[in-house]
This record gives structure tokens, C-alpha cells and sequence, in this order.
């Protein structure tokens, strides 16, 4: 009998000792989320954009994030701010964690799109899915452009050397920029909206930069005036 008390005591004992480490290990990790939490600095922006893209892609519902500024300009006019936020809502809803970027100005604002995102091998004409990505971005420089001259400047980006002045007619990135731009214009952004390019740096991706008209240095001579 006294030997069941002795090894009822010992187990007792040795529950108390494993709750004991436990909690201790509980509150050790404990403290140090919060360690982590007090000197970490959180990028609010990037976390609304995240959770909106989310929100978007698996609700199908058109969310309009917080991180969306008023328009600066009044009524219903179109301001930069909301400009610029319009575009990333619509973006980021098609492709979610697109790549972009502003610069330093603010005036400026360029997404970078992989080719795979908006074509199929070979293909021409964009995927049938990115049709309303185009139809909003189209909608949004329109009604932009109303209120403050606004371009935006499609850049196709390819891995391979670009082709020979003898050979555009028949290069599939040249043959998929007349496309894309036949679309926009299609859906009713000017001529004078739209410019287009091609680039070498091997990162095979189409770049849309939108930005002020008098934001830019042009890149070619002015138009001597009409006498």
C-alpha cells in the first residue's frame, strides 16, 4: 500500500512539473511575439492591398479598399489620387499582387504584367478573361483624360532580340500591341492616348505606364505650328 502511495505521489509530482515547463514555454513564446510585434513597423497600405485582392478574387464583388483617397478634384470629376487608385483596384482584382510602382512625383503610375498573365502561347488577340480588366482600364483613362490630359505608354517587353525593321509585320509582340491597342480604341481611348514600344531586357512582360501628359520630357520634336 505504501508503495502505490510513494508512485501516486511521484506521478502527481510529475504532472505539476510538465504543466509547469508548459505555461512557462506558453508565456516565453508569448513574450516574444510581443517583442516581435513592438518593433516590427506594419506597411498598412501593402496589408489593405493584400486583403482587397483577396477579397475580390474569392467574393467576385468589386470591394473598394480604405487605402482609396477622396478625388481632388470636385464633383465628379476624376482626380490623380482616385485616378490611380481606380486602376490598382481593377488591376489587382484580375491579377492579384501585380507588380507596381509611382514615381517620386506621384504623377506616374506603371504595372508590370507577365506575358503568360495575358496571352496564350502563340496567341494574338489576349485571353478571353482579361476582357473586362481592358474594358475597366479603358473606362478609367477615359474619364480621366476628360479632366487633365492622361496617356498611358504599353510596352511590350520581350526575352528574345528585337526584330528587324523588315520583319514587324510578322513579330507576334508587334502583332499583339496592334490588338491591345485596337481594343482600347475600340472602347473609346482617343489616339493621341496611347503609345506604344518595344523592350529587350529579357523580362517578357507587358509594362502599362499612365501619366500626365505634362509629367514627361517629350521624346520627340514638337509639331512645327501651322502658318
Amino acid at each position: 500500500m505504501e508503495e502505490q502511495l510513494v508512485e501516486s505521489n511521484e506521478t502527481r509530482h510529475g504532472n505539476n512539473n510538465t504543466a509547469i515547463v508548459f505555461v512557462s514555454l506558453y508565456f516565453l513564446l508569448l513574450a516574444f511575439f510581443i517583442y516581435l510585434t513592438s518593433i516590427s513597423v506594419p506597411k498598412e497600405d501593402r496589408i489593405q492591398k493584400v486583403i482587397g485582392s483577396i477579397e475580390v478574387t474569392f467574393s467576385g464583388e468589386k470591394v473598394t479598399p480604405s487605402y482609396i483617397s477622396e478625388p481632388n478634384v470636385p464633383g465628379s470629376d476624376l482626380g490623380l489620387a482616385q485616378f490611380h487608385a481606380e486602376l490598382r483596384q481593377v488591376f489587382e482584382a484580375a491579377i492579384p499582387l501585380v507588380e507596381n510602382e509611382v514615381n517620386e512625383e506621384g504623377a506616374q503610375l506603371l504595372f508590370r504584367v507577365p506575358v503568360s498573365q495575358l496571352y496564350v502561347r502563340g496567341e494574338v488577340a489576349y485571353r478571353e478573361n482579361r476582357e473586362e480588366l481592358f474594358s475597366e482600364v479603358a473606362r478609367i483613362l477615359v474619364k480621366r483624360a476628360s479632366v487633365q490630359p492622361t496617356d498611358v505608354e504599353l510596352l511590350y517587353d520581350q526575352s528574345i532580340n528585337l526584330p528587324k525593321s523588315n520583319s514587324l509585320e510578322g513579330d507576334l509582340s508587334v502583332k499583339r500591341l496592334g490588338h491591345l491597342v485596337s481594343s482600347f480604341l475600340d472602347k473609346g481611348v482617343a489616339k493621341r492616348n496611347i503609345f506604344i514600344g518595344l523592350g529587350e531586357q529579357g523580362r517578357d512582360e507587358v509594362i502599362f505606364r499612365f501619366y500626365e501628359r505634362n509629367a514627361v520630357t517629350n521624346l520627340f520634336f514638337e509639331e512645327a505650328p501651322v502658318q
